[in-house]
Order: structure tokens, then C-alpha cells, then sequence
């Protein structure tokens, strides 16, 4: 969600015209908060390229992962309001509210959210050589070799952990979570077979393939 960038244009309005139209009179930094090669930094990319068109101004990609998003989220929440620095979010943001006891932002209160710019299916995706072919054939595997396989997430908290634990408790089996600080090294490993499956956003899915 591009919060902060509309925000702090809208404080600019307010404080007078001339103060509007010099905005923005230098570059701007867009916090992706999960590492490089993930479905949020590929969605962050695109809209970065566009926005520096659109504003005659270069917006910087800058990925700050760590703990879900929070990290980064937390960076622009505590960042001056000059509308130079705004973070692309996801629902890890809402997650991470309740999930954590003393979360690093209020994001009811420090971010603005204000526009949906994608929505994404999450998807299944195994180790290629994994034997299973559809999703019963899985659940069977999944079943009888839950003790030796392991689970990645983009990080503990992430969308992508909290929808394969729940897959997990639906289809009853426990397995080893590694988390990653990302969605992009998690897909690396998976390809690599060192991971057995991993919960994952189509967008990533198609720039890992």
C-alpha cells in the first residue's frame, strides 16, 4: 500500500500551494520491507518504475526485511513525515499487530494505508522432485513424512507462514517451519531441494520461474 507517499502529499496541499508543487524536488525511497527477489520486491519494482515516470523523480527500492515486514514498516512509521520515504505493505502489517506483544508501529496510528494495488492468491509449492502430483497426493506424503520435512515462510509472522500453519492443522501434521528473511531466499532454497514446500504469493512464483 503506497500510505505514506499520499499522506504526506496531501499534508503538502494543505500547507499551501507553492509548498505542493515543489513536492517531490529530490528522490524517494520506497521501503520494500522483505528481501530482494520476492513477490512484494518484484511488486515494488514495477510501481517504483512507474511512480519515477509519473513524478520526474527517481524512487528508490530499498528492502529492509526482518521479523515478518515489521522491520521495515516500522522504519517508515518512525520516519519524518516529508513524504520522501513510504513503505509498500501487505497484510503481514495487520498480522504482525497481534502477533507480536509489543509490535515496533502502531500501524492503526503511524501509517495511513490508502490504496489496494494488488492481490495476490497464495499458492502451494513443493521441491520438484517432492512425490506427490496434486494436492491429496501431498497431504498423503505430507502425512507420513511430516517428522523428516521442513516449511518455509518469508519469515516468522509472514502471510506465507500463517497460511501454510494453517494448512498444517487442517490437513493435521507438524512440521519443521524455517523461516527466511524473505520470500526470494526461501524460493532459492526450494529450488535448491534443500526445503520441502513453502506457502507463496503467485507474483513470486512467476519471478522465480
Amino acid at each position: 500500500m503506497l500510505a505514506a507517499l499520499i499522506v504526506c502529499a496531501l499534508r503538502y496541499d494543505a500547507a499551501g500551494p507553492a509548498v505542493a508543487q515543489s513536492w517531490p524536488s529530490r528522490p524517494l525511497t520506497m521501503v520494500v520491507p522483505f528481501a530482494a527477489g520476492g513477490g512484494t520486491d518484484v511488486l515494488g519494482r514495477i510501481i517504483g518504475r512507474r511512480l519515477s515516470e509519473i513524478l520526474a523523480q527517481q524512487v528508490i527500492v530499498e528492502n529492509v526485511g526482518g521479523a515478518g515486514g515489521m522491520v521495515g514498516s516500522a522504519r517508515v512509521a518512525k520516519a519524518p513525515p516529508d513524504g520522501y520515504q513510504f513503505v509498500l505493505g501487505s497484510r503481514a502489517d495487520a498480522i504482525n499487530q497481534t502477533l507480536y506483544k509489543n509490535p515496533l508501529y502502531n500501524f492503526a496510528t503511524d501509517l495511513a494505508p490508502v490504496v489496494l494495488i494488488a492481490d495476490q492468491p497464495t499458492l502451494l509449492v513443493a521441491r520438484k522432485d517432492l512425490p506427490a502430483d496434486d494436492l491429496r497426493e501431498f497431504v498423503a506424503y505430507a502425512r507420513e513424512n511430516q517428522a523428516r520435512m521442513q516449511m518455509a515462510s518469508a519469515g516468522a509472522g509472514s502471510t506465507g507462514h500463517l497460511d501454510c500453519m494453517l494448512l498444517n492443522a487442517a490437513i493435521g501434521i507438524n512440521v519443521t517451519h524455517v523461516p527466511y528473511r524473505g520470500g526470494g531466499p526461501a524460493m532459492q532454497d526450494l529450488i535448491a531441494g534443500r526445503i520441502d514446500y513453502f506457502c507463496y504469493a503467485e507474483c513470486n512464483r512467476q519471478a522465480a520461474g
